[in-house]
């Protein structure tokens, strides 16, 4: 059960959160209590720190993907889950024009992008919404994708941490590989959206991930790649994502490709 989010709280409430009994002995430096907020021993502890925290960590469920090989936003239908989540939808298209994306009509709310030529971007909305729901949005220009996530189990519904990434040159960077970092929490959930170069047109899987738990990826019209991962029970600190296309295909250079990331953390 989630701590109260204002008011009296005391350390038998969090003990128990941590999954101790009631009425034993606890002290707030006790491991499991700091490692619901990722507190490592002897730092500074607060008891309002533990207000809304839940000793559960976040879950999330890949729904599927929305994808268009002509001009425009990937506009589609996503079916939802029962109850309340937060919805988060990673964007993969051709162009910077995007300025929005609606679930179900509603406003979802921007966590993360970037805008040089291709455009990744991370947005989410926390919903009751459920069932077969659409998903709207301005922008792109062809080949455009959205993969969707629900995540469930969080302690706040707004992102912890975000960042973006784009290569520094209008079309090729020097590398086939590029690093995205985040400052994530202990036990918290990562969700990052990429575009890149395309892979050799019969693998459709050379996009790879460091430290990411599920990817997402597809290939289309032999020109770009795009891909969205998970990474759960994250520790406390910094995570850094290396994003590497393998083999840049079709249209890539002979020294590297283009990147264009955008990341997201929950707890």
């Amino acid at each position: 059960m989630t701590l109260p989010s204002s008011g009296q709280i005391t350390i038998n409430q969090i003990h128990v959160e941590a999954g101790g009994s009631s009425g034993t002995e606890a002290k707030i430096n006790d491991l499991d209590i700091r490692d619901m907020i990722g507190k490592s021993s002897g730092s500074q502890n607060a008891f309002n720190e533990y207000y809304g925290v839940s000793a559960a960590a976040p879950i999330a469920t890949y729904k599927g993907r929305i994808q268009t090989t002509s001009n425009g936003f990937p506009q589609g239908y996503v079916t939802l889950s029962s109850g309340t989540k937060v919805v988060v939808v990673c964007l993969s298209i051709p162009g910077y024009q995007n300025t929005f994306c609606n679930l179900g009509g509603v406003a979802m709310t921007l966590a993360a992008s970037n805008a040089q030529n291709s455009m990744s971007a991370v947005y989410y909305l926390a919903t009751s919404q459920s069932g077969s729901t659409l998903i709207s949005g301005n922008g792109g220009s062809g080949r455009s994708v959205g993969h969707i996530w629900e995540i469930t189990g969080y302690n706040s519904s707004t992102p912890t941490a975000t960042a973006a990434f784009a290569t520094s040159a209008s079309n090729y960077g020097t590398s086939y590989s590029e690093t995205i970092s985040v400052a994530t929490q202990y036990n918290g959930v990562t969700i990052g959206a990429g575009t890149t170069e395309d892979t050799i047109p019969a693998n459709n899987n050379n996009v790879t991930v460091s430290n990411s738990d599920q990817l997402l990826q597809v290939d289309l019209e032999l020109a770009t790649n795009h891909y969205s991962w998970k990474d759960e029970n994250t520790s406390l600190g910094t995570t850094s994502y290396v994003c590497t296309q393998n083999n840049a295909g079709n249209n890539g250079s002979n020294t590297g490709t283009f990147h264009r990331l955008a990341v997201a953390h929950w707890k």
